[in-house]
């Protein structure tokens, strides 16, 4: 097995604003080894979010290539990149994105359930108590603080036991208080699965416990 977890090749992302063309990211070649964790840095509008997107999947290139593990899912389609998506990563969103209707051990039950794992809410009560919200799984997102919330969508992260966990801008809804307990978390749950952590930040805390800074300019990777 390849130590290098992720690969890309020559990678950009642009569009098209009328005639204009839109630059994202230009030439991004990089690797992440397998239990590395990675920050991905820079101000706003460097690529950041653009780039965690394309690494997990969840967008798609404009050229260039992705390898993750041994399989190239540059050029997958939607049905062939679903279970990369729900059993290989996990990706934890800035705004949660926690279903409403659902309560707490049911938005993390939900990857595991389209699975139809049969000991989905065994593993999602387990998660709860890991995080410390024992109490709180029948509480829906409006229930619960933001920090809570984020809790909540680290353990529906985790609940189908990913190789890669990504993370776009995880405490950046968060106060103070709130945004260490995630970093110590992530800290954590990084050391205890040996995941490969990638996020993408701002936050110079976070970035000070990863393994490695990639630092975005521009939609480039800068250089020293």
């Amino acid at each position: 097995m390849s130590s290098t977890h992720i690969q890309t090749e020559n990678l950009s992302r642009y569009y098209y604003l009328g005639d204009q063309k839109i630059m994202v990211l230009r030439d991004i070649s990089l690797k992440i080894n397998r239990g590395e964790f990675v920050v991905i840095a820079g101000s706003s509008g460097s690529g950041k979010t653009t780039l965690l997107s394309l690494l997990s999947g969840l967008d798609r290139p404009s050229s260039g290539r992705i390898i993750m593990g041994d399989r190239d899912i540059t050029d997958l389609t939607e049905d062939q990149l679903a279970p990369v998506r729900n059993t290989l990563t996990g990706f934890v969103f800035q705004a949660f994105h926690l279903i409403p209707s659902l309560n707490a051990i049911e938005n993390i039950m939900f990857p595991a359930e389209l699975r139809k794992d049969p000991k989905a809410r065994e593993k999602a009560q387990s998660l709860l108590d890991q995080v410390g919200l024992r109490d709180r799984g029948k509480n829906f997102p409006e229930q619960l603080s933001g920090g809570e919330q984020q809790r909540v969508a680290i353990c529906r992260a985790l609940i189908n036991d990913p190789e890669i966990i990504f993370a776009d801008e995880p405490t950046g809804n968060l106060d103070s208080e709130n945004s260490e307990g995630i970093i110590q978390l992530l800290v954590d749950l990084h050391k205890e699965r040996n995941v490969t952590l990638v996020i993408a930040t701002h936050s110079q805390a976070l970035a000070s416990r990863a393994g490695r800074i990639i630092h975005l300019y521009d939609g480039r990777i800068e250089k020293g």
